[in-house]
């Protein structure tokens, strides 16, 4: 670089020293004078111009194009640039202040600059061009655009000092702030819509997680990697631990686990690696009390990039349910096999009556003499074993002939304290404890009888050794859950209940003791028809059976049945037929099989009725039709051809009014409601012909 001075002439250089130290040093020291002089030049303001070697040549620098570079960067500059005296006036403005305010600069320069500012604004911009407000400030302003448009800007000022004497300048930057103010807004409204999706994420997980605690479930995530799990609180109650562990992994798990479950569990979490989803039910030894539980486990995989990196879902415990559907699945097979018997026993029915039927017959044929007498005897004492069975078998099926009466099970103890006294023998202590204001409830009082006798005679012979029998009566409000897991209503029930001091029953024997024939005894000891007959006589009094027992505590059976808000019922004497006495009229008899048909015809006529015979009921409508007059139609109830004896007993009523009917079957009466609604009489299977003649009777003496 040099310097060159218009005027005056250079200073006259030192005495030349080259020849003394050299070409080089004489160079070196040429060019530091030079720098000397130049810089002497400059302070005392003798400079015209500099000249600058570059790629291009060298450039010259005057007084006069030195700032130009200054003006091409205020003028290419992306923030507005303005010059203003210190009452507003745009003295300069770059391009861009101009695009600002949308005017054209020739317009803006010598303007006001309050008059891009709105009302309010335009005092507080005055306060900050007011002098002693110090240099540096920075503010923000809304300008008003000639267009129209407001523009948010920032503008920072400064006093700019020129010369002593010389008017106040300020020179100030804008800054266009509405791209950022456009993108704080739409970073403000990412985060408020993040916000907000964090806030639903966050109230379905509460939710998610009520849910779970509301159906006694816990929640599990399973971090593969690291082998760590978060549980919610629930999940360690489930398995046993009221505070939550520290740490869990699955290791922890299985070891919870029951020995022989174990390694399925483990089968299973490792199978969900590649399956994607894990379901499993197995018992857990649960911590604290060591109960044995069933667990219900499911939980999908979660992967990155096709490798598993967790496996998250729920746990819950399932030990009730299992026990209820249990029962269910005994009660639906308690359900088939009632079918069964109840059928078999219809059968077996109708061959006792008919061998029965012709033993009576007999009795009055054959000569009387005590050898013939003692074997008609005892050929009526096995129909009457066979009868009794047979009750049985129709109890278990639901299909026996009750006779309901609104009682109080209190007033039939006295009776039941003695039967058991006689059943249990010496070695057994029998105590009684009775309810408090006991509910009234509609029972068979001899049937509920039974049904105690039958469970007085278990519990002594499942104490050998003696011990104590206690039968309880109370009242009992039972929840629907309670009451649906075995079959029955919710709802008010009186109790009566058989506890002894026994041996008790395993798990595996106590799941069977209603199931028909099933016995622990030896063989000749016992039917396995007692605790059936408790179990039918229950359900078909619209109430339930419980037992509980366990191998060394004893065993209690406990019978529900429902309360009734109906008075008690007052017996009433019907008319009794004399001993001997003779029939008259005809007798129209509605019978499918042809050999009960024949039995029940001639005990009929051994009574001294005529007999007409039919073997569906549209052959006795027929029969009706085209005969003479009948003064009562005695009728099977279940008969093939379309119509039972109850439809025919209706149609008779519409056809012959006040004609007497009487059913007979070897199911309850309870098992055609139409026929109770009718107030319709039916006698049980298998009769004898006293049981007939007196059911005759009283059928003739309720048409007069």
């Amino acid at each position: 670089m040099t310097a060159e001075r218009a005027s005056p002439a250079a200073a006259s250089p030192e005495p030349d020293r080259s020849e003394i130290r050299g070409p080089d040093i004489a160079e070196l020291e040429a060019r530091l004078r030079e720098a000397e002089e130049t810089l002497d030049a400059i302070r005392n303001g003798d400079v015209d111009a500099v000249v600058v070697g570059g790629p291009s040549g060298q450039q010259v620098y005057t007084l006069e194009n030195a700032d130009r570079p200054y003006r091409v960067l205020i003028e290419q500059m992306q923030e507005g640039a303005v010059t203003l005296s210190e009452d507003g006036t745009v003295l300069y403005c770059n391009q861009r202040f101009a695009t600002i305010v949308g005017a054209p600069r020739e317009k803006v320069i010598g303007d006001v600059v309050h008059r891009f500012f709105g009302r309010t604004e335009t005092e507080a911009f005055r306060r900050l061009l007011a002098p002693g407000t110090g240099a540096g400030i920075s503010a923000e302003f809304t300008l008003h655009a000639v267009h129209g448009a407001e523009v948010p800007v920032n503008i920072s000022l400064i006093d700019l000092k020129v010369d002593d004497g010389m008017p106040r300048v300020i020179c100030g930057v804008v800054t266009d702030l509405t791209h950022n103010r456009r993108r704080s807004h739409e970073l403000a409204a990412t985060n408020q819509k993040l916000a907000r999706e964090v806030e639903v994420r966050r109230r379905a997980e509460d939710s998610l997680q009520l849910t779970l605690d509301a159906a006694g479930m816990g929640s599990w995530d399973l971090d593969l990697a690291a082998d760590a799990m978060r549980r919610s609180p629930r999940h360690d109650q489930i398995f046993g631990h009221g505070t939550p562990l520290p740490a869990w992994g699955l290791e922890t798990t299985l070891d919870h686990f029951v020995a022989d479950d174990r390694d399925a569990v483990a089968d299973a979490f490792a199978q969900a690696k590649a399956m994607g989803t894990i379901e499993f039910e197995r018992r857990i030894r649960r911590a604290g009390d060591d109960a044995v539980r069933w667990l219900h486990v499911k939980g999908r995989t979660y992967y990155d990039a096709g490798t598993p990196i967790r496996i998250a879902g729920v746990v819950a415990d399932i030990t009730d349910r299992r026990a209820v559907e249990e029962q269910l699945r005994q009660a639906q097979k308690m359900e088939a096999v009632g079918q069964l018997t109840g059928g078999i026993a219809h059968d077996f029915n109708n061959l006792l009556m008919i061998v029965g039927g012709s033993l009576d017959l007999l009795g009055r044929r054959l000569p009387d003499d005590d050898r013939t007498g003692r074997l008609i005897d005892a050929a009526r004492q096995g129909v009457a074993r066979g009868a009794k069975l047979n009750q049985q078998l129709l109890a278990f099926s639901r299909r026996q002939n009750l006779r309901m009466e609104v009682v109080s099970v209190d007033d039939l103890i006295p009776a039941f304290e003695h039967l058991l006294d006689r059943a249990v023998g010496e070695m057994v202590t029998v105590r009684i404890q009775r309810g408090a204001g006991l509910w009234l409830c509609p029972t068979d009082p001899h049937q509920l009888e039974t049904a105690i006798l039958n469970l007085a005679i278990n519990a002594r012979d499942a104490m050998p050794n003696g011990g104590t029998l206690t039968l309880a009566t109370g009242n009992r409000v039972v929840d629907h859950q309670t009451a649906a897991s075995w079959g029955a209503a919710g709802g008010d029930y009186v109790v009566v209940s058989v506890s002894d001091t026994g041996t008790g029953m395993p798990p595996e024997i106590l799941a069977r003791v209603f199931e028909p024939f099933f016995t622990t005894k030896a063989v000749g000891e016992g039917t396995g028809l007692g605790l059936s007959q408790v179990y039918g006589f229950a359900k078909q009094s619209n109430g339930f059976v419980t037992i509980d027992s366990e191998p060394g505590r004893g065993t209690t059976v406990v019978i529900h049945l429902p309360r009734s808000d109906l008075p008690k019922a007052v017996a009433a004497a019907g008319p009794v037929a004399a001993e001997g006495a003779q029939g008259r009229g005809t007798i129209l008899v509605v019978e499918d099989d042809p050999g009960v048909r024949a039995v029940t015809g001639s005990m009929l006529r051994d009574l001294g009725y005529d007999v007409r015979e039919a073997d569906t009921a549209l052959a006795a409508l027929d029969s009706l039709g085209r005969g003479g007059p009948v003064d009562l139609v005695f009728s099977d109830v279940i008969m093939p051809g379309g119509m039972n004896g109850v439809e025919l007993a209706r149609e008779l009523a519409r056809r012959r009014p006040g004609l007497p009917v009487l059913l007979t079957s070897g199911y309850t009466a309870q098992r055609f409601p139409t026929a109770m609604a009718e107030d319709l009489q039916v006698l049980r299977k298998p009769y004898t012909l006293h049981d007939l003649s007196q059911a005759i009777t009283e059928a003739l003496h309720r048409a007069r």
